[in-house]
């Protein structure tokens, strides 16, 4: 090969219409096709593409998918296929990318210039996501590395997505041998983990790489080769679909599992199975802005002034968050751990907590209506979603979490009869059974919240089942209080009872029955003020108001009001409440909550699920002001 085999003529777009800088662009290398064959080129390119663009999961993100053709002469047609010893014809082609059959004495397997087809992506595309080569070959053949290859055998278009999951995606060969030839040996893996996320040699259940989608029910190992002298070629023994551990894969026939029992991984014209799915829709995933349910609330943690990570419930109650940092911004959405959680337009949230700078939890009600849990460190990312205790919750309910110190950590929940319940953990001890707290019952739709003034004290709060605010508080000593109502308020029954700690001081914010919104505070010298008063401001059905103390002298209150505008107003120590104001002009789902953090003390970012159903930011600094607001998506 040499740079006279053929020439670059240019790319055109066939597909999409999606920035370049915001999108999955794929680019289609022509190989092997003549002057005279471009058409044929531009035909197979085309297919595959239509083909792509209607295949699970790809076919949900066609808003983002871009595709280019590069148009490429070569002096031959075909590519080299020198391996008769293997079924090839013992033929060499002069081409662009010196394609060849026969790669390491397989046949099928291909080779190519990959550094030069990279190079001509990047001259056409500089912002190419895939880099896929077409070969003008019946032959077949392809293979995937930083660019994938491809021959237009009979399925052309299966076996390109296939090299683009190897190329792209990361994900790794289903079959139990390499060639499969009487000379082939490969009976029992070597027992070393793969780093392909569909491919394992772990039989645990509880650290199993997709021990998400395994459901309690299934089998681990869910088929196992009998015989590790040959593949196992029995039909599945489990309901298609079925996610577990199948024996035979990474080219071995024992010792390597796979998720399903058949994957397009393994075979062309089968869907890829659900991991693989999961795999590539968290890679398009984090390209798009995201639909969310609207009144389900969002949550937001600042592990430190530079990191955001909000975390959101996708409107087909997917778990799924997006994380912020200074250099790089945001990284875009993806679902958390294959997680979902009780479906419906009020579902449970994912609520979350940063005990350190390196460390998150996060919480939900799965759609089992048990309480579920995932960390993430700095060093291992997000673990699987795992169970605590065997509390069944009420649909839609909260799990609210209080740190008491790095190591201790305490949950509020409401269970399927309404009853407000309480767990903890502590150093060298995971969470406690659920305990019924203090005989309390929560109103139908009301969450229990919570808030540690000092460490060894805690206080909660709810609406009970008559309308009125109810807290209870524990001491490290005494345990927990009776309840006792707060004050005298006729609250709206599904109200959250907002809670800030200023010091040693509470105050509480909620909403009266006619959607007014209303404070109390107490203090260790005086006790709860007489009653409680109204703010001037009032809310829409069903959303709550968000109270955010900057700092012990400052407080910030946001809500979406009765038109569906988002407003806020502040207070200070020593002063009066502001005037309510919209903030940027921005409008919300009625009945939707906004999420605020505080990274540092003169800085305020605001979430909310705007009137389109996508989830919005803005932010506040003394120098500037309130931004606009802007879409939660990638930048």
């Amino acid at each position: 090969m040499t740079v006279n085999d053929g020439s670059v003529l240019g790319a055109v777009q066939i597909y999409g219409s999606a920035p370049r800088n915001r999108a999955f662009n794929i680019v289609l290398l022509a190989e092997g096709f003549t002057a005279a064959q471009q058409q044929e080129f531009n035909t197979a390119a085309d297919t595959f593409v239509s083909q792509l663009v209607k295949t699970a999961p790809f076919d949900d993100f066609t808003a983002v998918i871009n595709a280019f053709r590069v148009n490429i002469t070569s002096t031959d047609s075909g590519a080299d296929d020198p391996l008769t010893t293997d079924g090839g014809l013992g033929t060499t082609a002069d081409t662009y990318f010196d394609a060849s059959f026969g790669l390491g004495g397989v046949q099928r397997i291909m080779s190519f210039d990959t550094t030069r087809a990279l190079q001509v992506a990047a001259a056409q595309v500089p912002e190419f996501t895939a880099a896929l080569v077409v070969v003008n070959s019946t032959i077949y053949g392809g293979s995937g590395g930083m660019a994938g290859i491809y021959s237009l055998a009979l399925g052309s278009s299966d076996i390109g997505m296939h090299e683009m999951g190897h190329s792209v995606f990361g994900l790794g060969d289903e079959y139990s041998c390499h060639d499969c030839d009487a000379k082939e040996h490969n009976n029992v893996h070597s027992g070393d983990e793969p780093h392909q996320p569909n491919l394992t040699v772990n039989r645990d259940r509880n650290t199993l790489k997709w021990g998400w989608a395994v459901e309690a029910a299934t089998a681990i190992p869910t088929m196992q080769n009998p015989d590790c002298t040959t593949i196992d070629f029995r039909p599945s023994t489990v309901p298609a679909g079925t996610v577990g551990l199948f024996e035979g894969a990474d080219f071995y026939h024992c010792n390597a599992f796979r998720p399903e029992f058949d994957c397009k991984m393994r075979n062309n014209g089968i869907d890829w199975c659900r991991v693989c799915r999961q795999v590539i829709r968290d890679r398009l995933f984090s390209l798009t802005t995201l639909v969310a349910q609207g009144r389900t609330p969002l949550s937001v943690v600042a592990r430190d002034g530079n990191h955001l990570d909000v975390f959101a419930v996708a409107s087909d109650s997917r778990t799924v968050s997006d994380r912020w940092d200074i250099p790089n911004g945001w990284s875009g959405w993806s679902q958390l751990s294959g997680g979902a959680t009780f479906p419906g337009g009020a579902g449970s949230p994912v609520t979350s907590i940063s005990r350190a700078a390196d460390q998150i939890d996060a919480f939900t009600v799965g759609g089992d209506g048990h309480i579920w849990t995932a960390r993430y460190s700095t060093f291992s990312g997000w673990s699987v979603w795992f169970q605590i205790g065997t509390v069944t919750a009420r649909a839609g309910s909260t799990v609210t979490p209080v740190a008491r110190t790095s190591e201790h950590l305490d949950l509020f929940t409401t269970d399927l009869d309404g009853r407000v319940m309480w767990t903890s953990s502590g150093p060298g001890r995971d969470f406690s059974e659920w305990s019924h707290l203090s005989g309390g019952t929560a109103a139908a739709g009301a969450t229990v919240t919570a808030v540690c003034r000092f460490p060894g004290h805690l206080d909660a709060f709810t609406i009970g089942v008559e309308g009125n605010v109810w807290g209870a508080w524990w001491g490290e000593a005494s345990g927990w209080s009776n309840w006792s109502e707060v004050g005298h308020l006729a609250a709206r029954p599904d109200s959250t009872v907002t809670v800030v700690a200023r010091g040693t001081t509470i105050d509480l914010f909620t909403t009266a029955v006619d959607g007014r919104i209303m404070t109390t505070t107490w203090s260790d010298s005086a006790g709860w003020t007489p009653d409680w008063f109204h703010l001037g401001g009032f809310a829409s059905p069903g959303s709550p108001v968000t109270a955010i103390a900057r700092n012990p002298s400052h407080i910030d209150l946001f809500v979406v009001g009765q038109d569906r505008r988002i407003f806020s107003t502040w207070w200070d120590v020593g002063g009066t409440w502001a005037d309510w104001f919209n903030v940027s002009g921005g409008n919300a789902v009625a009945g939707s909550q906004i999420a605020a953090s505080a990274r540092f003390p003169e800085r305020l970012d605001i979430f909310v699920v705007g009137g389109d159903s996508q989830v919005y930011t803005a932010g506040w600094d003394p120098a500037n002001g309130w931004s606009r607001w802007w879409a939660v998506g990638v930048t």
